[in-house]
């Protein structure tokens, strides 16, 4: 039988290692509503209450637990309920790992089955300890890995449904070897051998759970680059194609300029002022008709995402303001380049297209500041941005397919060691970026 404090220490430790687990390791955000948060509590002291008075392993009190713990969670933290829960059972299953590890410690050192350690409520007060303490430090490792918090916060609950199935096999494992080896083999030597097979069997089905969600994202990296970099071949042709086009148009003005100014010096000469007026008018219209301006800022990969860009910009009427031009021999790779680009060049036009004509335009400057390059893309914006979690949602309707233009431009920046700001003043969203040069 528990003591009263015991119970309570148990009821902490437990809830503390799913916290850890879901909030530490696997980034689920932690609830900021004070009222719910008082509600958790109140229900954890309700869960307390109720084991001093009916007993903490009576069958009313397990199926109470049983329900409470996922609804204190929940409380106590933020996100969709689903996933949220997903999550919860995942960090269950997982808690069994560290687990394991210190009950094989344990068990050798001690000299005693682990069947028996688990019975020892000392024991078991000790492991929670010491559980929270190696996810702790875990938690605030992993948290230090660049866009980690990122990754996980992201990942689909179907990635933890997989963690979970892996888990269970390892459970699964865990206990039937137990039961075994305990039947079988008599001395704690034998056992505590094979409880450490255990351990590196158990810990094969959590690392399966752990490798098929990291190639899986790397299958879906890799799909994506790949399109990006067929769509960047094909905006590079078309690149090509205009300035092909614009060389040959070039050529037939120049081909026929003689003649224009033959029949322009004819007007003058009989002072038809107002028909030469109309020529020079009627040929300026055929020459902006026949060579497309082609704004280059000294890259021809960006200059064909500007150009790109200014083919989509077309239907919406937007005016384009471009100032400035990349250095020379720039040490930044051109499919990053690319990535920045027309993900925010992208992202500007969609912005745009919420304004009526004449109130869309898109200003990008590119400037050298004592060692560093500036580049900044402004546009008008309608609805309010909340700048902390841009690159982690999106407002498109396809969730699944969008939402990750940022965390690329932001992967991307990083790579080669700049900074991504955002600014949202007085209706102009403003993306800027700093290399150092």
């Amino acid at each position: 039988m528990y003591s009263m404090t015991e119970g309570i220490c148990l009821n902490i430790i437990t809830i503390l290692e799913d916290m850890l687990m879901m909030c530490g390791i696997f980034c689920v955000p932690i609830n900021k509503n004070k009222r719910e948060i008082l509600c958790g509590v109140v229900l954890f002291c309700g869960w307390c209450l109720g084991d001093l008075w009916f007993g903490r392993n009576s069958f009313m009190m397990l199926s109470v637990r049983l329900c409470a713990m996922p609804v204190i969670i929940l409380l106590w933290s933020r996100g969709t309920v689903v996933r949220r829960l997903v999550v919860h059972i995942c960090s269950i299953m997982y808690l069994h790992m560290p687990y394991l590890c210190i009950s094989v410690v344990c068990s050798g050192l001690l000299e005693k089955p682990m069947s028996v350690l688990k019975e020892d409520i000392d024991y078991r007060i000790f492991r929670g300890i010491l559980t929270c303490a190696i996810l702790g430090l875990l938690s605030s490792r992993l948290r230090k890995i660049p866009r980690y918090c990122e990754i996980i916060g992201n990942l689909s609950a179907k990635y933890f449904v997989i963690g979970c199935v892996c888990s269970l096999a390892a459970s699964v494992v865990q206990h039937y070897i137990e039961d075994v080896s305990e039947i079988v083999y008599g001395e704690v030597d034998q056992i505590i051998f094979i409880t450490g097979c255990m351990v590196i069997v158990s810990a094969m089905f959590y690392g399966l759970g752990a490798g098929v969600v990291v190639l899986d994202l790397l299958r879906k990296k890799y799909q994506t680059e790949s399109r990006l970099k067929d769509e960047y071949l094909e905006i590079t042709r078309e690149y090509v194609h205009v300035v092909r086009d614009n060389a040959k148009e070039t050529r037939k003005v120049r081909h026929d300029l003689q003649a224009h100014i033959s029949s322009l010096k004819y007007y003058m000469e009989h002072r038809a002022y107002q028909k030469a007026e109309q020529y020079l008018s009627d040929l300026q219209e055929h020459t902006i008709q026949a060579v497309r301006s082609v704004v280059t800022v000294n890259h021809e990969i960006v200059d064909a995402m500007l150009l790109e860009a200014q083919f989509k910009g077309e239907t919406y009427q937007i005016t384009w303001e471009i100032e400035g031009i990349l250095p020379t021999g720039l040490a930044i790779a051109d499919y990053d380049l690319c990535t920045i680009f027309s993900n925010l060049l992208s992202n500007s036009i969609e912005a745009c297209a919420r304004f009526p004509v004449g109130r869309r335009y898109i200003h990008l400057e590119i400037r050298q500041w004592e060692n560093h390059l500036v580049i900044e893309l402004s546009n008008p914006i309608t609805e309010r941005i909340v700048l902390e979690q841009l690159g982690s949602v999106t407002s498109k309707r396809d969730v699944r397919n969008h939402g990750y233009g940022i965390a690329n431009v932001r992967e991307a920046v990083e790579r080669n060691h700049g900074e991504l700001f955002f600014e949202n003043q007085e209706g102009i969203f403003t993306a800027r970026i700093i290399f150092q040069l």
